[in-house]
């Protein structure tokens, strides 16, 4: 599982994202192991295996239900829905204003990584001069990439 990018794309059919959207909420589910997993995501992903008529009622609340529970794996400042550019695109995207959003949040912003002081603790955001950036959460001055966008 990538941080950002594609589950579905190319196809708007309640028979096609929902099983796709099923198998990715069951990967995250899996991924989080027996502490962090929600019972609920795993029970709406057998539901989704369930359903018989994809144009259905039941079919258009599971399809809700799939992106509200995808969105809660969604990584910081990063939304799950449509691409902002394609419709048909469904996956993990960074949200378009993250950077507002991050300084908002009292994100510290650097341009090099060794700008961090050694006792921070919190998430720090390098931004190269290609545009490049990386989320990091900070402990005591130790990073750990949380994710990276070219």
């Amino acid at each position: 599982m990538n941080a950002f990018g594609s589950v579905s794309s190319g196809t708007m059919r309640p028979e096609d994202l929902i099983p796709a959207f099923a198998d990715e909420l069951r990967a995250y589910v899996q991924a989080a192991g027996v502490e962090g997993a929600i019972p609920a995501h795993l029970k709406l992903a057998e539901e989704a295996d369930a359903i018989e008529d994809y144009d259905s009622e039941e079919a258009n609340g599971v399809l809700e239900e799939l992106f509200d529970a995808l969105n809660e794996y969604a990584p910081p400042y990063g939304y799950f829905g449509a691409h902002p550019g394609d419709g048909a695109d469904y996956g993990f995207w960074l949200e378009e204003d993250w950077l507002r959003i991050m300084y908002d949040d009292g994100v510290l912003e650097v341009s090099d990584t060794s700008e961090v002081p050694a006792d921070y603790s919190g998430e720090v955001v390098h931004v190269n001069d290609h545009g490049n950036a990386t989320l990091y959460a900070a402990q005591d001055g130790e990073l750990t990439e949380v994710w990276s966008v070219v």
